[in-house]
């Protein structure tokens, strides 16, 4: 066989390897998607936050169970709620989004492998991110769950790559830095604060490692202002239009509540995220420390670049995450791809790149490589619904039973308060498709409660307020009765 043969053949080989596993991933990531049942809290709390803005026509200002909701950017509930008007609102609609940039995640993860070392660990580096633990088959855990729940991680994760890896080719076209403004952008715009990632954790890269040492200001400052473009129109006109509240809500609850308290008591001690990481990538989290460590090693004797990189990346949201008070499993799914590329770069360097690709597609096979079940967050829920609007009016409010509907005082009187929705199960509002409203029980049994209309109640709860009205439906754990 003739060199030129077989590089023609090695070519072809690397082609077919890396569209198996781009296939693979496709395959992973919307096999079911549509199927089962949302969850509680966040997915359905998005899912419902786009619809209402499909059905307000109200672009401008999101909304949950007909109040304002300020909690996050209106980029993701924009998008998903362009989809329900293609599609119709669904399951499906309501995951595509994290499922389409999951899988924009794991091409980015291949390319950047290709640029940092070969095609060879860009591809072992894909495959990790597709690993299943069997004992951990749950959403806050590993990446491909992750892709497949209606959540803001795997988009915010995609544009923190993709200003990654413009800063990776501007070591050799600077000019290209002025364009990391609009990934920057788009981050904010997709999970607020968080999204500010996409330009520390570049700008800590090329502080440490770039070549040229100094600062190409033009080209930082024209991204800044790319930057800037994407992210002041909508926030200026939400403190325009709502003041003190949107600051309030946005700032005050959803930055500083979560850094300096345990938000709705999510906690967990300092090492918390690694413990996270291990479960996420089965029997490879109990490695990608090992290769950190050798990853430390090469920064500081070689000044590894590639190993400078991966190093900023996993590092800084670990740091910044371990160290705010509210922890969420999700939160550090960015460092995902990061780690992939460690272990993958680590395996072909330490062993041929041949032999990583085969150790990489064994593991994957043997104990790792599963068709994802369904998400369903809230089978009770979505089947009691599907049976409840049948006997209720389209247009009639429900009022929902809970031993206590208390919430937060809005700190501004002159603002319209939120409707109360107190503990009520987000998946409820979104199966039901019908403003909620709160009822405590004491005031039902007091009598305190409005004639002629419906209650949703739990059974249990109902034996404490039977009283007030006939059952119309009882179904999977819920009692759906008439108040005369």
């Amino acid at each position: 066989m003739t060199d030129a043969s077989a590089i023609r053949r090695h070519t072809w080989v690397g082609w077919l390897i890396s569209a198996g596993v781009l296939g693979l991933a496709l395959v992973l990531l919307f096999y079911r998607l549509g199927h089962g049942s949302l969850h509680d809290w966040d997915e359905a709390i998005y899912a419902q936050v786009a619809r209402e803005t499909l059905l307000s026509d109200t672009w401008t200002t999101l909304s949950w169970n007909g109040a304002p909701f300020f909690h996050k950017p209106p980029l993701y509930f924009w998008l998903t709620a362009f989809t329900y008007k293609m599609i119709g609102v669904s399951e499906l609609a309501a995951r595509l989004w994290p499922a389409i940039f999951g899988f924009g995640v794991v091409v980015l993860t291949f390319i950047l492998g290709i640029r940092v070392h070969s095609w060879v660990v860009g591809a072992v580096a894909a495959l990790l991110l597709l690993v299943v633990d069997r004992g951990y088959y749950g959403h806050w855990w590993n990446f491909l769950s992750l892709s497949r729940v209606g959540m803001l991680e795997t988009a915010l994760t995609f544009w923190i790559m993709a200003a990654l890896l413009i800063v990776w080719e501007a070591e050799r076209r600077p000019w290209l830095v002025m364009f990391i403004g609009l990934p920057v952008g788009l981050a904010v715009m997709t999970k607020a604060w968080a999204g500010l990632l996409a330009a520390a954790i570049p700008l800590v890269f090329w502080l440490i490692a770039a070549r040229h040492r100094a600062i190409d200001f033009a080209s930082w400052g024209g991204g800044t202002l790319l930057a800037l473009a994407v992210i002041l129109p909508w926030h200026l006109w939400q403190y325009a239009m709502h003041g003190p509240l949107f600051v309030h809500e946005y700032v005050g609850i959803n930055l500083t509540g979560r850094l300096f308290q345990a938000f709705e008591g999510n906690t967990g001690g300092p090492l918390n995220y690694v413990d996270i990481l291990r479960r996420g990538f089965s029997i490879w989290g109990y490695l990608w420390p090992l290769a950190y460590l050798w990853a430390v090693w090469k920064a500081i004797v070689q000044g590894d670049r590639r190993m400078k990189l991966l190093l900023v990346w996993i590092t800084l949201p670990l740091l910044l995450f371990s160290v705010a008070q509210t922890k969420l499993g999700w939160y550090i799914s960015m460092v995902y791809p990061a780690i992939a590329l460690l272990v993958a770069l680590t395996l072909a360097e330490l062993l041929t790149q041949r032999l990583a690709l085969g150790l990489a597609a064994a593991v994957m096979f043997v104990c790792c490589l599963r068709l994802p079940a369904a998400a369903d967050g809230s089978r009770d829920v979505k089947h009691f619904a599907l049976q409840a609007v049948r006997s209720v009016n389209p247009v009639e409010p429900l009022h929902v039973a809970q031993e206590d509907c208390a919430a937060p005082p809005s700190p501004h009187a002159s603002e319209k308060p939120l409707l109360p929705v107190g503990n009520t199960r987000p998946s409820l509002r979104f199966y039901l498709n019908r403003p909620l409203i709160c009822i405590e029980a004491h005031a039902i049994q007091a009598g305190l409660h409005p004639r002629h209309t419906y209650v949703v109640s739990t059974r249990d709860l109902w034996a404490s307020i039977a009283h007030s009205g006939h059952v119309v439906l009882e179904s999977h754990g819920f009692i759906l009765a008439r108040w005369d």
